[in-house]
């Protein structure tokens, strides 16, 4: 909840536009790491100590913040954050898996908690209250995880440095990687970009809040559809939904985007899950990698979009991000299709040997 007024209160911590990025590619390098660490080892390990251990670090960090006094301090603390809440994903993600639940119905749950988040900060304004009802809620949250109980999944042995579950699923990365970039290059600028529009912070919140509630009721409905459309249409509607930003006159004007980019970022965050989770065996890896994709395009969108705001302006920042959105869909369609067939034939192979 409180990410939403991050941009807005490093400003007022004297941060320019590039270093806004800036903080907001610290915090994508940190959970770039996390996830890839982390990942690998809920193949390796027990899970449930991993989602406890998650939740318990991420309430101390998000509590944190509050001690962030200018642009570094609150870089390092959002850099704490990063790696701290990407600890857990990849494990709770494969959790669900074998405990036969739906991933898309999961995955509203936490759209479903964005956009309370927002909901709240809409109200509250408060960042520095923010950070600490962050931190609440995480400990809530990991009070809730213990009541979890072990389960039986198979112990793999991978190594940390091995790169064949990233080039066998390449479509996929690729797509999503390029795509988020050009989204998180929005993502930097869009707060300022809505105040410049007119927004207060009220009305900030409000907005933000509307892409996680369409998520949440898209995302319980998508079990059954086609993975491979799912991730190609993702694309394309991100790419409307930028285009409705970058034409937007006034801030109410922004809200048909927020509902596109909600049906865009649903389509491929659980299409791309459920590709990952059903052609691979090293779930809790591939779905690892996926979060360090997302995390490492956090990076390279943050400093972007910091840039282009810094040198050209928002318009400029929002043409990027539509032609990521379509580069995205070039790069799955493209791609998908040999990483597929390479997939096919070191199972074909595996299966010989069996």
């Amino acid at each position: 909840m409180s990410n939403v007024f991050v941009p807005i209160f490093a400003a007022s911590l004297g941060a320019s536009f590039f270093e806004i990025g800036l903080i907001s590619a610290l915090f994508g390098l940190t959970s770039f790491v996390s996830s890839f660490i982390f990942g690998k080892a809920a193949d390796i390990n027990r899970l449930r100590p991993i989602v406890l251990i998650g939740l318990a670090v991420s309430g101390i960090a998000f509590f944190l913040q509050v001690l962030a006094y200018d642009a570094l301090s609150l870089a390092l603390s959002r850099a704490l954050v990063g790696f701290c809440m990407s600890i857990y994903p990849a494990a709770l993600t494969v959790y669900i898996y074998y405990q036969k639940g739906s991933i898309g119905k999961f995955t509203s749950f936490g759209s479903l908690g964005w956009m309370i988040g927002y909901l709240l900060a809409a109200v509250i304004e408060d960042v520095h209250f923010l950070f600490i009802l962050s931190s609440v809620f995480y400990f809530v949250a990991f009070l809730n995880a213990l009541k979890l109980r072990d389960i039986e999944k198979p112990s793999m042995k991978i190594s940390y440095f091995s790169v064949d579950t990233f080039s066998r699923n390449i479509g996929v990365y690729l797509s999503i990687f390029v795509r988020h970039m050009g989204a998180v290059a929005v993502w930097t600028i869009l707060p300022l970009y809505l105040v410049r529009l007119g927004a207060t912070n009220f009305w900030i919140g409000v907005i933000y809040a509307i892409n996680p509630l369409i998520q949440f009721v898209i995302m319980r409905r998508m079990d059954g559809l086609d993975n491979e459309w799912l991730v190609k249409w993702g694309c394309i509607t991100s790419a409307l939904a930028f285009t409705c930003y970058l034409l937007a006159p006034s801030f109410i004007f922004v809200i048909p985007g927020m509902v596109c980019v909600a049906f865009g970022w649903s389509f491929l965050y659980v299409g791309g899950n459920q590709l990952l989770v059903e052609r691979n065996a090293e779930k809790a890896t591939a779905t690892g990698i996926l979060n360090s994709v997302i995390a490492a395009a956090s990076i390279v969108g943050s400093v972007a979009g910091g840039i282009m705001l810094e040198q050209f302006g928002y318009q400029e920042t929002l043409i990027f991000a539509i032609v990521c959105s379509m580069l995205g869909m070039v790069f799955f369609k493209v791609r998908n299709s040999s990483s597929l067939t390479v997939a096919d034939k070191q199972q074909t192979g595996s299966s010989l040997n069996e």
